[in-house]
């Protein structure tokens, strides 16, 4: 592949798995039909839908020819985008959630990058999208071109994690991937249906270890729309599910020369994975695990009303030994719109606490929030951070 006008000739992949966004779906299609790169073969599957949004998958086919809607019984987001790539022939795929949307020229972008690198797969960067807030989702690693056996090793060290609990070096999505068909058929089919978190980064990191060469940019080319209802942030994760997640990444990870490192960054994600869909499953001797200052009877407030955030407010609200005087975060405006008794940051220096716990899982992003406070005023000893020594002192909870 030489040439733009080559490229336009390559067939790319869009697949959709869709289920219930009948709200959302018809942005994500008119922005994939849209594309500037019109050399697409776009795969919608219905995933057992109850809402509109099987017969408007029919409705946009009917207006593009270019669109093949599947139509199967609700077997979960795995399921669905094995079913799309089953049926596959570009040899290059997308994938898309259907509440998403992606810039006009996305495909052309990549392929155009495709072009001059020739990359097994490309890693891109988006926008995070929730009720007019933006932020973006970016890699961390250093963009560019990896393909000699030193330049991958880099990557290896740090895909996972890069540094700082719990930083990605590339990301754990698979909507900001681009890749060969025959690298991502090979990894996506191995999936196991069950996982129902973290069934993005079964199949991104095994992708990664096996290709030949990735391609890094922070190119933002994707809308990622976060909503509350969404399956990703709502309700617990199986056991069945975290196990068959936690298998598929181990083995991927056993057979290669930098298992130990790769192991590691594992042992890490899995603690991210905990604290966020299965806290009811760790085991401690901490009043609010992992946070060492907070005891019996004192007066807390949290920081941070992300998914963490979330799940500490909750599990404080369920115990009578421990006071909530107040939940705050600098985006308060976005959580409040949600429903969330959230207020701003400022208003922290003007509440009687005995501790602040800093409820965000980026460890570095939360050395600065405390280092903030501690400037305005409040003592180092009263902030609590997650910090990785106290996650080294427990076993993980798995198969426990």
């Amino acid at each position: 592949m030489n040439s733009g006008k080559e490229n336009a000739q390559v067939l790319v992949s869009v697949t959709v798995p869709v289920y219930n966004v009948a709200k959302y779906l018809p942005q994500c299609i008119e922005s994939i039909c849209n594309q500037t790169y019109e050399a697409l073969e776009i795969i919608l599957v219905d995933d057992g839908s109850t809402d509109e949004s099987g017969s408007i998958c029919d409705r946009y086919a009917q207006e593009d020819a270019r669109i093949t809607v599947i139509h199967k019984k609700n077997g979960g987001l795995v399921s669905a985008r094995k079913a799309g790539l089953a049926i596959a022939h570009g040899e290059y795929v997308s994938c898309v959630d259907s509440d998403d949307w992606v810039e006009l020229d996305m495909i052309q972008r990549l392929m155009d990058m495709e072009s001059a690198a020739n990359a097994d797969m490309i890693a891109f960067a988006g926008y995070e999208e929730c009720n007019g807030y933006r932020g973006t989702k970016e890699n961390t690693v250093m963009e560019g071109l990896y393909q000699t056996k030193k330049q991958l090793e880099e990557i290896y060290a740090r895909m996972l994690m890069n540094g700082n609990f719990f930083e990605p070096g590339i990301s754990t999505y698979i909507w900001n991937k681009f890749f060969k068909r025959s690298l991502l058929e090979k990894y996506q089919m191995k999936v196991s249906d069950v996982i129902s978190y973290g069934e993005d980064t079964a199949c991104v990191y095994p992708c990664i270890l096996a290709a030949g060469s990735v391609c890094v940019t922070n190119l933002h080319l994707y809308h990622y729309r976060v909503r509350q209802d969404s399956i990703v942030r709502n309700g617990l994760v199986s056991d069945e599910s975290i196990r068959h997640l936690f298998q598929t990444l181990k083995e991927n990870f056993e057979s290669h020369i930098q298992r130990n490192v790769l192991h590691k960054q594992l042992e890490y994600y899995m603690w991210h994975t905990f604290l966020l869909k299965r806290y009811d499953r760790i085991k401690s001797d901490l009043l609010l695990y992992p946070f060492e200052k907070v005891k019996a009877g004192m007066k807390i407030v949290i920081y941070g009303a992300g998914m963490f955030g979330q799940v500490i407010e909750q599990y404080c609200r369920q115990r009578e030994d421990v006071v909530v005087v107040g939940w705050f975060d600098k985006r308060y405006e976005e959580y409040a719109g949600q429903g969330l008794d959230v207020k701003s940051g400022e208003n922290v220096t003007a509440t009687d606490f005995d501790v602040m716990v800093i409820a965000i899982l980026n460890t570095a992003l939360a050395q600065k929030i405390k280092e903030n406070y501690i400037r305005d005023g409040i003592a180092a000893d009263k902030i609590d951070v997650v910090d990785r020594k106290i996650l080294n002192q427990y076993k993980l909870p798995i198969g426990d």
